[in-house]
């Protein structure tokens, strides 16, 4: 590493993120703890340990936030000279490993939290879990509740920082008075026990700070600012940009920490602006500098995950509470960072709405074009229309928060729970053709629904695949429920529960129903698969009678073994869903309205509503593993199809058809989101025409009344070449479903699966 000083050996503050960059890529391989800064992990569990058999009559959300108190005030702590953001804490996932992992069930010779649930009140709905995800029906967290999807309220921790939220934890345990229950008191004691601790952790890195500025004189004032910083934040309000970025990654740091995944960092150029603004207007900052800071900031999600792994979302543009139109100068500036670095995390979601400029559109086209392809591109007035739909008032729609990818939640009052389930819609057609039996495990599953082979209509094959479907739902619902009930007992979270508006005001935890939302997401997967199997058997079978039901079956019961001709008939003279075809869109979306409206019809185990979604993400690969033959002409144990486009190889008449097949569908009745992933050659969107068409395309897609989209720029020949010599390809980046990665980190199964999205047009 090579870094410019002066002629008395001060480095530059200014201008070193190129010279630092790669040992900051492995500061979470390589993390240096100062020794003399608190005890050794060994010992911290054993404190751990200690306390914990000490106070086992303790409730659990107080258990926590102790162990949370011993971790951060007892854990060795490590700052990076080099870095702006001060950060490491040796807590050997200590707090995770009590509540989800596997850690104290063999060091203390006891299940953890979420075991101890799932192997007693919620054994029955964990059993179905378990046999719904190895037969591909549907994937679940273990016990049916949805830990990891969530956002903290960023605004409220600005306000006052946690001291301020300490001190409204005070006022509203006193409001309560007598009428406070137990869990109410327990929940508040635990709030002001966290968010002290955190506190001082935040004091115990300043003073390292402080001393290794005394001893390092090249990075003395840098280490200077930062210590400034740990002292002003998180305790207080943040008064600057760099104090503001300092607070946002401490606190996430933290929260990850203690047990839950943030899955939303906010909305970038709404909620940091007025920092950034005051510290250019003031001079504190230039923007190369606002730039720079930015750059060192998000880099620490890439060092995270190496550009292999699902990363953190950013949200840019939409529009504020009062409707006014968000696109200022951090956007842009944020942008050029983000283009600058050419990395595949963290990843970024922009808001759109006709009144945004076309410079906002040209620019992030122009980045994804360039292989800057870590973006979601979101339609604000459907998405902001289907939470309106579901209840919720437009002045908090308009405030909503990608959680995840792209499943909206209001920023800092819901907790969306948005990956709950994730529901086969292809499934159905399989149980639906035999009686309720899955196939390749030969169990009941679902009801019976009777032979199809005596089936005389399409309408009792439609019939028995909803029957079949809303079977799945339902069970699936009612298990989720009873898991949310004993989420107060596998993983309290007063760091992030005091942070939600209500959860201080009623004295309630996240998972007790505290915020004012608290929904529950189902995804729906392989509509395309579904839709495609559905309309082959109406024509093949109803209308030219081209096959008997029988022969269908007898088909797909030996994986179209000696039935290639039917199966080459099923997959290219069949209709398919992406190619504008009225009689397979309208069955498409009798499938997606269906779904819909059913789990619109479910109250979750806190109180609150349950929101579909359409995509799939890696279940596409999970689910198509247990999915068998379709009449679609699909084989056994193939991927299921990409988000609610076509299935792979079957969008032939191009971009413009796959999005009216999918526009067709009523997006404002997915509350939870949707995408539709695009594949596009080089070529089609090269030079300045090209650039206007492919904003063009995306224009299009929003005025049709689709949801989200998001694209990944290449050739056939490229990738083949990348799986050749990936030596040549380190950095080709690929959007995989709601994240992108590096093509060459990619198992060759998932390679090939990429490669298969294009062969067809080769």
């Amino acid at each position: 590493m090579v870094v410019t000083t002066d002629a008395v050996g001060a480095r530059r503050l200014w201008g070193t993120f190129d010279d630092v960059s790669d040992g900051l890529f492995a500061q979470f391989r390589d993390v240096h703890y100062a020794q003399d800064r608190g005890i050794p992990l060994e010992d911290l569990e054993a404190e751990v340990e200690e306390y914990l058999a000490v106070h086992a009559d303790q409730s659990k959300v107080l258990q926590k936030a102790n162990v949370y108190r011993l971790v951060v005030t007892r854990g060795q702590i490590g700052v990076d000279p080099n870095d702006w953001f001060a950060d490491k804490l040796n807590h050997g996932h200590i707090l995770r490993k009590l509540t989800k992992g596997s850690f104290y069930a063999e060091k203390l010779d006891r299940g953890t939290w979420l075991d101890e649930a799932a192997a007693g009140p919620l054994a029955e709905g964990t059993a179905w879990f378990d046999q719904a995800r190895d037969i591909g029906m549907s994937s679940t967290p273990k016990a049916g509740v949805d830990l990891g999807h969530i956002s903290p309220g960023w605004e409220n921790m600005f306000s006052g920082g946690l001291l301020g939220l300490i001190d409204q934890a005070h006022r509203a345990k006193d409001a309560l008075g007598d009428q406070a229950t137990q869990e109410q008191l327990d929940f508040y004691e635990a709030v002001e026990i966290v968010y002290n601790a955190s506190i001082a952790f935040a004091n115990r890195m300043a003073d390292l700070a402080e001393d290794m500025a005394a001893s390092d004189l090249g990075n003395a004032e840098r280490l200077a600012q930062v210590a400034s910083s740990l002292r002003r934040v998180p305790a207080h309000a943040p008064e600057t940009f760099h104090q503001v970025l300092q607070f946002t990654w401490l606190m996430h740091e933290l929260i990850e920490m203690e047990g839950e995944d943030v899955r939303s960092m906010g909305q970038f150029d709404r909620i940091l602006y007025p920092y950034y603004r005051a510290d250019i207007e003031s001079g504190r900052l230039n923007k190369e500098q606002a730039k720079e800071l930015i750059k060192f900031y998000w880099f620490k999600w890439y060092s995270r995950t190496q550009g292999a792994e699902n990363g953190k979302n950013f949200v840019f543009g939409g529009q504020a509470a009062d409707g006014s139109i968000l696109e200022n100068d951090l956007t842009y500036v944020a942008l050029e960072a983000f283009d600058e670095l050419c990395v595949p995390d963290p990843k970024l979601s922009v808001r759109y709405l006709p009144e945004h400029s076309d410079k906002l559109y040209e620019r992030v086209a122009d980045m994804v074009r360039r292989g800057r392809n870590s973006f979601v591109l979101m339609n604000d007035a459907v998405a902001v229309e289907a939470l309106v739909k579901r209840g919720k008032p437009v002045e908090d729609a308009r405030t909503y928060l990608p959680i995840g990818c792209y499943e909206p939640a209001v920023d800092g009052k819901e907790a969306a729970c948005t990956m709950n389930t994730t529901v086969n819609l292809a499934k159905p057609v399989e149980l639906a053709l035999n009686d309720g039996v899955d196939p390749l495990s030969g169990k009941q599953i679902g009801p019976h629904t009777g032979d199809p082979r005596q089936f005389e209509t399409f309408d009792q094959v439609m019939n028995a695949y909803l029957e079949q479907l809303d079977f799945i739902l339902t069970t699936t619902s009612k298990y989720i429920a009873d898991g949310e009930q004993h989420w107060p007992d596998i993983n309290p979270s007063p760091l992030i529960g005091g942070t939600i508006d209500d959860c201080l005001a009623r004295g309630k935890d996240v998972g007790q129903g505290g915020p004012v939302y608290n929904t529950v997401g189902f995804v729906g997967a392989g509509l395309a698969n579904a839709a495609d199997s559905l309309a082959s058997l109406k024509q093949t079978v109803f209308e030219t009678e081209q096959f008997s039901f029988g022969e269908v079956l007898d088909a797909i019961s030996v994986d179209f073994e000696g039935h290639e001709n039917m199966r080459q008939h099923l997959l290219n003279r069949v209709p398919k869903w992406g190619t504008n075809n009225s009689e397979v869109d309208g069955i498409a979306r009798q499938v997606a309205d269906h779904f819909s409206d059913k789990v619109h019809s479910f109250t979750n185990g806190r109180g609150g509503g349950s929101q579909a979604a359409l995509f799939t993400l890696t279940f596409a690969l999970a689910g198509g593993k247990g999915t068998g033959a379709l009449p679609d002409g699909r084989k056994a144990r193939e991927s299921l199809a990409p988000g609610v486009g076509a299935s792979y190889g079957q969008d032939r008449k191009g971009v413009t058809a796959l999005i009216d097949s999918v526009s067709k569908l009523d997006f404002t009745q997915t509350p939870n989101g949707s995408v539709l992933d695009v594949t596009l050659h080089p070529t089609a969107i090269a030079g300045e025409e090209g650039l206007q068409a492919f904003v063009g395309l995306i224009k299009t897609f929003f005025e049709e009344g689709g949801y989200a989209i998001q694209f990944n720029v290449f050739d056939v020949e490229t990738l083949r070449d990348a799986q050749r010599h990936p030596e040549k390809y380190a950095s080709l980046q690929i959007r995989v479903t709601g994240w992108s990665v590096y093509f060459t980190t990619l198992s060759r199964e998932a390679q090939d699966q990429f490669i298969g999205r294009l062969a067809h047009g080769a």
